[in-house]
């Protein structure tokens, strides 16, 4: 029975190691794709900026990738449907801001992210009131503030 067990035991760590191996090929290198992917570098400037490590990163990429796709899906809407467009654009952003956030685990990783935030916030509120003296709509101020997105 404790062979049986340790045989077991083995060969799921033998299985598993293997699909580790597996999963990493599947994340391209930025080295390997002749375009410039849009994921990819987004990817490697916020593994740059949170000093995220391996297993962090895949997970970021895969974030990106869909990120990218929602945004690929709402473009349309854009000029036929403006404030729809907005809307999604500010799940599409809230929720990919909500999946870096659950994927950083060190101290210093969320640190530098609510200084991130922080400073958005403040670029924001200067927006606002900058666009609010020069009398400019309320839908223009949305739409202004936006576009003031840090990841």
């Amino acid at each position: 029975m404790k062979r049986i067990f340790f045989l077991l035991l083995l060969s799921l760590a033998f299985s598993s190691t293997n699909y580790a191996q597996s999963i990493e090929s599947a994340v391209p290198s930025s080295a390997s794709t002749q375009q410039a992917d849009p994921a990819r570098e987004a990817t490697d400037a916020l593994v740059a900026k949170y000093d995220l490590n391996n297993t962090q990163a895949k997970q970021i990429f895969t974030i990106q990738q869909r990120k990218l796709r929602n945004l690929g899906d709402i473009a349309s809407l854009e000029t036929e449907n403006p404030a729809l467009y907005a809307s999604k654009l500010r799940s599409i952003q809230k929720g990919t801001l909500a999946s870096i956030r659950r994927i950083l685990r060190t101290e210093a990783q969320v640190s530098k992210y609510q200084q991130t935030q922080m400073e958005i916030r403040v670029q924001q509120a200067e927006k606002r009131k900058e666009m609010t003296q020069n009398g400019a709509s309320a839908a223009e101020i949305d739409a202004a503030l936006l576009l003031i997105y840090g990841e």
